[in-house]
This record gives structure tokens, sequence and C-alpha cells, in this order.
């Protein structure tokens, strides 16, 4: 099979199936975090003067992340079902973030990603994990981009053709026309948010439990359920229809 064919047929297997690969790594870097603390050789600014600034600096890397994030969805306006294919192209892609940067959302996930597999404070895990996920991202915006090119043909290419694939070319910023809409936010990326500061705030009471520190902060822990509660008030008619659909099939 031709490399270029082999590659395209990877990038549709994890565009499918490969989803979860983040959360397996995540796992992977909460033992390594583990290890790192009962054996502190080789951690990166860890077991420092400078400790607790550098799970400041990760946590504000993945709030970065996430801001840019909300930015792309918030001022993303969604085709209605009388557009043309051509008027889709026009609204969601050629104003802001989409202007700067062909796949804003994956490079807002790398951020965020990056952010929480940093406060490991295993240099070589860190390394590892940002060429793995650049590889991983790198198929993915295979697929989509394969997928999009299907949907709308030329107006996606030529697009394309002046429009970086990932690293954002802010000279090329267009305003988006559309308003901020802050209830699919709330409602699509609440529940995100929880689950950012919570795996923060497991990272770091686990480290404190191991290193006999008792003076926990549950700081990130309160505002996790409080955004966790948004989540569940915005999205209790699809969680409720998710259920009656998960017992009419066990029925």
């Amino acid at each position: 099979m031709p490399f270029q064919e082999e590659f395209e047929k990877q990038s549709i297997w994890l565009f499918k199936y490969g989803k979860g690969l983040p959360q397996i790594v995540l796992v992977v870097g909460y033992l390594v975090l583990l290890n790192s603390e009962i054996y502190p050789e080789g951690l990166f600014l860890r077991k420092s003067t400078y400790e607790s600034l550098f799970e400041i600096v990760c946590l504000s890397l993945s709030m970065i992340g996430f801001v840019f994030r909300i930015i792309t969805i918030g001022y993303s306006e969604r085709p209605k079902k009388e557009d043309s294919r051509g008027l889709f192209i026009n609204q969601h892609y050629n104003a802001g973030a989409y202007s700067v940067v062909r796949h804003p959302l994956y490079l807002a996930d790398f951020i965020i990603w990056l952010g929480m597999i940093a406060i490991t404070g295993n240099f070589w895990f860190i390394v590892s994990f940002g060429l793995l996920f650049f590889l991983y991202m790198e198929r993915m915006m295979v697929a989509k981009e394969m997928q999009l090119k299907n949907k709308f043909g030329f107006k996606y290419t030529r697009w394309a053709e002046h429009i970086p694939a990932f690293l954002p070319d802010i000279w090329q910023f267009r305003k988006s026309k559309s308003e901020f809409n802050w209830d699919k936010i709330v409602k699509g990326e609440s529940g995100r948010l929880s689950r950012i500061l919570i795996i923060f705030f497991v990272f770091e009471i686990s480290c404190h439990y191991l290193e006999n520190k008792k003076n926990y902060n549950f700081t990130l822990l309160i505002a996790s359920t409080i955004f966790a509660i948004a989540h569940v008030i915005y999205n209790k008619k699809e969680m409720i229809a998710n259920v009656r659909r998960w017992i009419v099939r066990l029925q």
C-alpha cells in the first residue's frame, strides 16, 4: 500500500476509534506522577522552591487552552438548515479563530493536555507526550480535512491554502460578526472545565498525601463541583433522555 494511502487509512481509523488515547496517556501520566513522588530523581521543577509556581504555570497553561477553546466555539456560528454549503464555509471558517488556524479546537486541546501532563514534572515523559500527541493530532487533522473536502469541495480547499494547519498566523485575524454565545459555552464546556479542575485537584492532593502534607487546598474541588452542577442543570433534558434510552436497551 502506498505511504499516502497508509497514512490516510491510519488517520481515518484514529478519527473513528482513537479519541480515547489522550485519556490513556493521562492515566499513564498520573502513574508517572506517583512514581516520581516516590522516586524524585530527574523531576523537573518539582521538589524545589519553585514547585508551587510550577503547578500554577501548568494550570494556567491548561486554562489558556480552555479559553482559546471557548472563544473558538463561542464565536462560531452554526449554519441554518436553509443555508447553502458555500454560506456555511463563509460563516464558520473565515472569521474568529478559524481565520488564523485551520484546527483551533485541536490546538486548544493540545495546550489543555500539555498543562495536565506537564504537572508530572518528568521532563522525558513531557517530551514523549508532546511528540506522541503531535503525531496523534496530525492524523486526526488529516482525517477531518478529508471529511471537509468531501463535504465542501473546492471552497474548503481554497480556504485551507491560506490558513495554517496548527500554528496560528495572528496577522490574518478577522473579527467574527456573530455575538458570543454564552449558552452554548455553559451547556457544552462547563463539564469540560469541571473535568480539567478535578484532574489538577487529584494530581495535587495525591502529591500532598505521598509527601505527608496536611495543608490540602480544596479550591479546585469546589470550583469543579460548581461547574459540574452547571453542566447537569443545562443538560438535564439530554441526560434524562440518554438514561431512558439506556433503560429501554436493557429491557
